[in-house]
């Protein structure tokens, strides 16, 4: 073998000897349950004047606290009555758990629940998302990827259902009054995997930095110890 194959060759083993990088160490932001509730609380107003959702389809695990939340203070009004909005759930998987650590970011959307509008019976109409506002809810738009991944799996299942309205007009009242948009409770403020997809609105309680969010419900010790901590949390001028 010629002496420039072999360089090849033993610089081939040192890569593949070679670890591989550590995760990027980002300063970690504390937050607690009031926290979020002043934040959500406060977006409330924004969402039902722009977009009055009537159905919420929350982002498992990290969505359904937010979701329920957003509900105290968005509700329905039905024959002169204020209602709950409803609140569906999907499980989707994309961040790798390092064990106690801060979670890394994994490259493929896994669907682990979809909705289900089989319990409403004989109440369920055109599919269970024709003619609805639908707010789908996260915690954090960190990559984007779920948050893309899910307005386009609902939106093939739309379409699945305005294949089966057969009146034409109907369909296209059906198409037009069907409306999907995001609220997250933290926006990270760096470059996204996706766009959200065109006529599809966007709302976020906060605009942050790229910083490792610690939210209360990932808390594995003490939760008062976790809220005390957040005095040492960076200051907004120093990120």
């Amino acid at each position: 073998m010629s002496g420039r194959g072999q360089n090849t060759v033993y610089a081939a083993a040192r890569a593949r000897r070679r670890p591989p990088p550590a995760p990027i160490s980002r300063p970690r932001v504390r937050l607690s349950y009031n926290d979020i509730h002043k934040a959500i609380q406060a977006s409330a107003p924004k969402i039902i004047k722009d977009f009055a959702p009537d159905l919420f389809i929350a982002i498992g695990g990290g969505g359904f606290i937010p979701a329920r939340i957003l509900r105290t203070f968005c509700k329905t009004t039905e024959d002169g009555k204020k209602r709950n909005i409803p609140i569906q759930a999907v499980g989707l998987t994309l961040y790798e758990s390092l064990g106690g650590i801060e979670e890394q970011i994994g490259s493929e959307v896994v669907r682990v629940q979809w909705i289900d509008f089989s319990t409403l019976g004989s109440k369920l109409k055109h599919g269970g998302l024709l003619g609805r506002r639908i707010l789908v809810v996260d915690e954090v738009d960190d990559t984007r990827t779920t948050l893309v991944y899910t307005i386009r799996e609902l939106q093939k299942d739309i379409n699945k259902q305005l294949a089966l309205v057969t009146d034409e007009a109907e369909r296209e009242r059906l198409r037009e009054a069907t409306k999907l948009a995001i609220f997250v409770v933290h926006n990270k403020l760096k470059p996204k995997a996706g766009e959200v997809p065109e006529g599809v609105q966007y709302f976020s309680a906060v605009d942050t930095p790229d910083v490792w969010l610690a939210y209360p419900w990932e808390c594995e010790d003490d939760i008062d110890e976790h809220d005390a901590l957040r005095v040492n949390n960076p200051k907004v001028e120093d990120l």
